[in-house]
This record gives C-alpha cells, sequence and structure tokens, in this order.
C-alpha cells in the first residue's frame, strides 16, 4: 500500500464516521475539513511566528551577508546560529507544504473513489458494480460516482413509485432518466448474474448538498450552472485569501523597515551604516527571495486546484472551498494572537 493510499483510506474511516453521524457527503466534508484544520492549528501557529520571527531578523542577516560575502561557508555558519539562536527551523515551511500535497491528494483519491476509501465496500462488489453501470450505458472518468448516480436513480425512482413492483419495469425507467438507448438495455442479471439492486443500500451516498449533487464534475456539463457554483465560491475565497496575506505581508514589512529605521543609530555609527546600507543592495537577500517565491506560489496552487476542481466530481472542490474560509478565519485570528504577543 502507497504512502497516499493509507492517507486516503485514513481519512475514509474518519469521513465515512462523519457520513454516519449526520447522513450527508456534502455536511461530512465541512466536519471533516473542520477537524482537518483544528488538527493543523499547531503547525499553522508555528509557521506563523516562524514569518514573524523571520521578518524580526531580516536586518541582521542582511549584515551577516554583507560582511561574509566572499566566504560562502562563513556566511552560511553565521546565518544558522542566527537561526538556532531564535530558534528559528528553516524547514518548518517545508513541513507545511508536505503536508498539503499529501492532503491534496488524499483528499482527491477520496472524493473520486468514496466507495473504496470511504464505504470500504468488497472489492469485487465494486468491480461487478462498476461492470454492470457501463454494460448499461454509463460513461464517466469516474466509475465509482457512476455507480452512486446509478444507485441514485434507482432510490428516486423508487421514491416517485413505491407501487410499482416489477423491477424490470423499475430498472428501464432509470435507464430512460439516464438517456440510454432501448439498444443498449441489458437484462438486469446480465453481468456475471450481478444484480446491482441487492447492494443499493450498501453503495448509496447522499450526495445532495442545498439542491446541488456533489458527485457531479462540472466540465462534462457546462450547462449545469448548479455544478459551476461551489467552483465559482473556491476562485472568490481564494483570491480573498492571497489579498489578505498580501496585506497583511506588506503591513509587517512596513513595520520592520519602520522599526529597522528608528534602531539604526543605537547599533552601528552613521558612517558605517551608510557603508552597509549602500552594499547590502548588491547582497541578494534570501528573505525577498522566499517572499517573492511564496507570492508566485499563492497565485500558482489556487490555479492548479480551480483547474483540477473543475474536472473532479464537485465534493473536492467542496473541501477546498471550506478549507479557503476556515484559513481566512486561521490567519485572521493567528495574526491577531500573535501581534498580541509581540506587544
Amino acid at each position: 500500500m502507497s504512502l497516499m493510499n493509507f492517507f486516503a483510506n485514513l481519512f475514509g474511516y474518519i469521513l465515512n464516521f462523519l457520513y454516519e453521524l449526520i447522513g450527508n457527503f456534502g455536511f461530512a466534508i465541512i466536519l471533516f475539513s473542520l477537524l482537518i484544520k483544528v488538527l493543523m492549528l499547531p503547525i499553522s501557529w508555528a509557521q506563523q511566528k516562524t514569518m514573524k520571527k523571520s521578518q524580526k531578523v531580516n536586518d541582521e542577516m542582511k549584515q551577516i551577508q554583507f560582511k561574509y560575502k566572499n566566504d560562502q561557508e562563513k556566511m552560511n555558519q553565521e546565518i544558522m546560529a542566527l537561526y538556532k539562536r531564535e530558534k528559528m527551523n528553516p524547514a518548518s515551511g517545508c513541513l507545511s507544504a508536505i503536508i498539503q500535497i499529501v492532503l491534496l491528494i488524499s483528499v482527491f483519491m477520496l472524493v473520486r473513489s468514496p466507495l473504496t476509501y470511504m464505504k470500504k465496500i468488497d472489492s469485487e462488489i465494486i468491480k461487478n458494480s462498476v461492470g454492470y453501470v457501463k454494460e448499461q450505458g454509463a460513461s464517466t472518468n469516474y466509475p465509482e460516482i457512476a455507480v452512486i448516480n446509478y444507485i441514485t436513480n434507482i432510490e428516486k425512482q423508487e421514491s416517485v413509485d413505491d407501487n410499482q413492483e416489477n423491477e424490470e419495469q423499475q430498472e428501464e425507467n432509470v435507464i430512460k432518466d439516464k438517456n440510454i438507448s432501448n439498444e443498449e438495455n441489458v437484462n438486469s442479471e446480465s453481468y456475471n448474474n450481478f444484480n446491482i439492486k441487492d447492494y443499493k443500500d450498501e453503495l448509496y451516498i447522499n450526495m445532495n448538498f442545498f439542491g446541488i449533487d456533489l458527485s457531479k464534475v462540472p466540465t462534462e456539463d457546462l450547462t449545469n450552472i448548479k455544478a459551476l457554483i461551489i467552483p465559482i465560491l473556491y476562485v472568490i475565497s481564494s483570491f480573498i485569501s492571497i489579498r489578505l496575506s498580501t496585506n497583511m505581508n506588506n503591513k509587517k514589512e512596513e513595520k520592520l523597515i519602520s522599526d529597522g529605521a528608528d534602531s539604526k543609530e543605537d547599533n552601528v555609527d552613521n558612517n558605517s551604516n551608510e557603508t552597509i546600507e549602500e552594499n547590502q543592495e548588491k547582497v541578494p537577500d534570501l528573505n525577498d527571495a522566499m517572499a517573492d517565491t511564496n507570492k508566485k506560489m499563492s497565485w500558482f496552487m489556487p490555479i492548479m486546484s480551480i483547474s483540477i476542481a473543475m474536472v473532479a466530481p464537485l465534493g473536492l472542490a467542496l473541501y477546498w472551498l471550506m478549507n479557503n474560509i476556515l484559513m481566512i478565519f486561521e490567519r485572521l485570528v493567528l495574526n491577531k494572537i500573535i501581534k498580541e504577543e509581540g506587544e
């Protein structure tokens, strides 16, 4: 079992527990997003504090870079000593990035194959169910989602006409509802003597979220306006998150420059300070480079995510939307707490 499969299975147990608790896939994803965000709080807290510290030591790092610009080894030693003195871990940002990638891939696998990872249904039943709906003419890039849609159609048909007892007629109505031609219709037990209706309770997942079917893939039917609502909200929340992050970073940089200007006279004499300032412009600022990289990534990740969300079941876009909303509140709260601690 691969690492991604392990996490997809682990998250599947959690999501299934939440689903069994409330009976709705959409609300289960919202609670799942909240739970993951709470578990990630210690890492987010450490990352925010590290970012604040890195801005504080920026001025001192520039002086080290200038002082040892001709001795790369000594420069690295002094920078590492600075990190150690300030109790900063330069690799802490990598941990958060790795976790985000693991979450992205694992949740995608979970939403793509909920029968496997969430409901833990026997692989043979899934295989026969997929084969069955394919023989009925179902076509999708996500076989397990096709099975869930088929079962949902059966549930709808049975709720519309509870008195209808003829199973073959029910199957025919479901097929017509899915716009499958009569020539493609087969007997309900034509696939390895497998009747999917015997397992409909196991295979059924309530994907209805305020009238939006979370099993839908936006690009499969661009005329379905409902399927575009969640991706659009995700894009809006991404831009709000980026804007908020940019504004916070700009304010921190302005404060750092202001504090640095006030303290220069206490640290060095005017002549040496001017010399350092003139030469620092020639030395690459690692923090500025890091900030530039983070800025590019802050735009790249939403663009990549929306590209994936448009070709994946809507459950994934809902998870990312909730993650964005929670991230916005998290940044506001953590930034306020850290700011108060600094004062």
